[in-house]
This record gives structure tokens, sequence and C-alpha cells, in this order.
């Protein structure tokens, strides 16, 4: 199954039972707004951590009835990205939403020593944009997090993307490993990356799937351009996944697709037991509402020892 916009995703959540979502800091409007509005589609159920007389004052500007919800204090971002981790590690919580906290100690949460959430994995980010005039919704890795992965840390980017891919429904995922040419040449270092990386994978993965690279973006996502260029791809022109070669192409990418293609973002972060929602405080309210649907639809399949 390959959703084709965000509002498919929010209509798969819907035909599951309601997430138990931790919110970090959720003294902040913007971020009560889209956890209200996951609350009315029936997709989650918040455990809200943070500043408890902040989160009732916030929530009644916005009739938000809070007190139906567990509300757990905490005042420094530390102590309310390790609560909103803990309850996850303890098997309370299915997922994870970062609120009003900085990313760095969101994820020293998660990653706490003394909690259950590591994978041995890298953490990643991982975008999914819903693009208009695409066919399908198109995913991206890593444009926000690993500032210069080696091979083996992208090696393990790419697999953490793969299985939520997996998770969220998408058979067979195909990834494009991006260059800016499809030939292999020691001029040019990526495309050799590009290319060891495709063979490791194709050799470890453990579920099925299509990748290649290096491929060129227009490669990667246009049959046209295949047929143009008399080239043939084992992806056809339909990729899912776009790894890019550097944080610096991704998130120059990603702001393309948003500023120019007016495409919606959703952010997921992986690489824990369970999806942490990520957005910005510049998000709209639909991508913030797409990131906890494609959060509810993979935390549904997913589930961690205590």
């Amino acid at each position: 199954m390959r959703f084709k916009s965000f509002k498919e995703v929010i209509e798969e959540a819907q035909k599951r039972p309601p997430v138990k979502m931790s919110v970090a800091a959720a003294h902040d409007l913007d971020v009560l707004e889209a956890v209200k509005a996951a609350v009315e589609l029936g997709i989650i159920e918040p455990y809200l951590v943070g500043e408890p007389q902040k989160i009732f004052e916030l929530a009644r500007k916005l009739d938000f009835s809070v007190e139906k919800y567990p509300v757990y204090p905490a005042y420094t971002e530390n102590d309310n990205a390790l609560f909103a981790a803990k309850l996850a590690s303890e098997g309370q919580v299915q997922a994870i939403m970062k609120g009003f906290v900085n990313s760095t100690p969101f994820l020293k949460g998660v990653l706490h020593k003394d909690l259950n959430l590591k994978t041995g994995r890298v953490i990643s980010h991982l975008s999914v944009f819903d693009i208009p005039g695409a066919e399908q919704l198109v995913s991206m890795t890593d444009g926000g997090i690993n500032i210069s992965p080696d091979f083996e840390q992208k090696k393990q980017i790419i697999m953490n993307a793969v299985e939520f891919l997996v998770q969220i429904g998408v058979d067979c995922p195909r990834a494009a490993i991006l260059a800016a040419n499809e030939r292999v040449s020691d001029k040019m270092p990526v495309t050799v990356e590009a290319d060891d990386l495709a063979m490791v994978i194709k050799k470890e993965a453990s579920q099925p799937l299509l990748i290649e690279g290096p491929l060129p973006l227009d490669l990667a996502i246009s049959r046209e351009s295949l047929l143009h260029k008399g080239l043939d791809s084992e992806l056809n022109g339909a990729a899912d996944l776009l790894i890019v070669p550097t944080i610096e192409a991704g998130n120059f990418l990603g702001k393309a697709i948003t500023y120019f293609a007016k495409g919606t973002m959703a952010g997921i972060v992986l690489g824990a037991k369970v999806p942490l929602v990520l957005n910005s405080r510049s998000d709209s309210s639909d991508a913030k509402l797409a990131s906890i649907a494609l959060a509810v639809v993979a935390a549904s399949n997913t589930t961690i020892g205590v």
C-alpha cells in the first residue's frame, strides 16, 4: 500500500485504536492545537508533560478539555524530555512528540542511558512530503539530524527509513541514493559511495526492497527522464525514498519542495524503539497533524520490550 496523500494517512490512522502519545513540553499553543486536532480525529490519546498551569490556560483558549488526559508536571527542557521518554520506555505510551523543547534535549531524553528506547542504530530524520501533482508521498533522509555520517551510519540511516516505510504499509520500498550523475566515477566520490551502499544494503536487507544508486533526482522520480535518456531502472522513476548525500542537500531539497512546489512536509525521527514526532515551530498545523498521523500508523505496528 502506498499513500497518495496525507489525507489517506489520516484516514488509515482513524481505522486503528488511538495511540497513546506523550508530549514533551506541551505548554505551547501551537503544540496543543495540533494535539487537539489529532484527539478530535480519534487517532491519539495524549499524555501531556509540561507546566500544568500553562497547559490548562492554553487549553481553555482552544476549548480543549485536557482534564480528560494525564498531565505530568515538568519545568525544564531536560525534565520535560526525560519524563516524556520515560513514559515510552515504561510502555505507557507508544510514541513521543516534541513540544516546546529544543531538539537536542528532546533527543538526549530519548537516548538516556537509564531508559529502554535505544536500538543500537543512529538516530535519523525522515521527511515525508505531500507534493501537489505527485502520484504518491515521497520520503527523504537525512536532511535534519546527521551532519556528516560515515558509510556505516548511512547504512543505518537508510535502514531506519526503509523499516519505517514497511511499518506504515509500503510493500517493497523503492529507494534511490541520490547523486549528481548516475555514472560511478572516482572524480565524484559520492557516486562511488552510493554504488557501494546500494550493493551492501541489497545483500544485508532483511525485507524486500529495491535500491539503486547513484541516481540523479530526475531519474529517481521521472519515468519520462529515464525514457528520454534511454536508461533502465528498477525504480522506474517512482522512488518512495530519496537518500541525500549530505544534510545540506537534504535541507535544500526539503525547502525547495515546501516553498517552490508548495508541498507539505511531515517530520519523524527514527532509530529509537518508538516513532518520534519532531516538527519545527514554523511548520503548519497540517504538517504537524500529518507527522502525528504517520507516527500513529507506524506505532500501531510497533511494540517494545520493557
